[in-house]
Parts: structure tokens; sequence; C-alpha cells
């Protein structure tokens, strides 16, 4: 007998026929136990500023319930594992945690892994202002006007007019004319 995928538990008789003994009769039995499903793996990425519950259970998919959760990897935040939630805090690191079932033998556990990737929340630096002569030329570093700033920003011109305004630079060389100007990075 070979089970397939699907097959239930089964019955079988085996019997020994003689014509001057009678008949001998045995059983066997073959139960079939049906494997645990943890899921799939999941990712999901939230802001190390978020203090929002998350179910575990909504990363992973098609899990059966009744497992167990585990803390893999990861610090911070608050991990309730009889819940299957986790909220993150600030100073929290990315984390993964295991979804466990446990199998009947001579089926084996099942486990699947859900991940919470914590990403730095963005930072454009402290607000700054310079002021110039009206006459001036100088090429102007914005980013020497703020402070604390992060790379990878954007520059956008939101007032004022004249001069010339390079964004990918991060520079305004003021000239005759221009008037007072504020850039957003």
């Amino acid at each position: 007998f070979t089970p397939d995928l699907g097959t239930k538990n089964s019955t079988f008789e085996y019997i020994l026929t003689t014509a001057s003994c009678g008949n001998d009769t045995s059983i066997g039995t073959i139960s079939i136990e049906t494997k645990p499903n943890a899921g799939n793996n999941g990712v999901r990425t939230v802001c190390d500023s978020s203090s929002t519950s998350i179910d575990l259970n909504d990363i992973i998919t098609g899990e059966q319930t009744g497992g167990t959760w585990t803390r893999l990897t990861g610090t911070g935040g608050s991990f309730d594992a009889t819940a299957g939630t986790f909220t993150p805090a600030l100073g929290a690191t990315s984390s993964t945690f295991e979804y466990m079932l446990t199998a009947v033998v001579p089926c084996t556990d099942t486990s699947s892994i859900a991940t919470i990737t914590i990403e730095a929340q963005p930072y454009a630096g402290v607000d700054g202002g310079t002021t110039v002569c009206d006459s001036s030329t100088t090429i102007i570093n914005l980013f020497n006007i703020i402070t604390g700033e992060q790379t990878g920003g954007v520059w956008t011109r939101t007032s004022g007019t004249g001069g010339v305004f390079n964004a990918s630079g991060g520079t305004f060389t003021p000239v005759s004319g221009a008037s007072s100007s504020t850039f957003l990075y």
C-alpha cells in the first residue's frame, strides 16, 4: 500500500485459508496523520517611529491555527507570543518571528517566518537661514544653512524669484533683483 496525498486511514484484512483447520484472519490498520501547514513566510516594513501593533498572522499566509510564536532575531519593541503580535518602538531593530505548528509523529513539525523590517525615519535636519546683500553673487551652499540632515534628500524652491537655483547641487546663487527665497530639503 502506497498512500497518496489525501489518503485516509485504511484497514486491510489478511485471510489464510486451509481445508482442514479453517480460516485465520489478521487486520492491518494504517493511520494517516495530516502534516500541519504553518503557511508561507512574509515580510512587512514599518518606520522606526511606528507604535502600531502588528498582527504577525497577517504577515504570513495560508497558516493553520494553533501554532506558537517565537522571536528569533531582533531587539526592542514589545512581542506578545500568546497574541502573536509585535509593537515596534523607538530603538527596535528589524526582527524575525517563527510560527511553529507541532506535528503528530511520524509527520514533522513545520514553521514559517514573519519578518518585520524596521526602516529609519528620515531626518531632514534643523531649519536655518542666512542673510546676504542684494548685490551678492556668492554661491550659497544650502546644506550649510540646515544642520544634522541625512543625505539623499531633494531640494525644491518654495518661494522667491530670481537667482540661480541648482536643486541637484543644493546651491543658490543670488543675482541682482533676486528676492528673498525659501528652499525645502
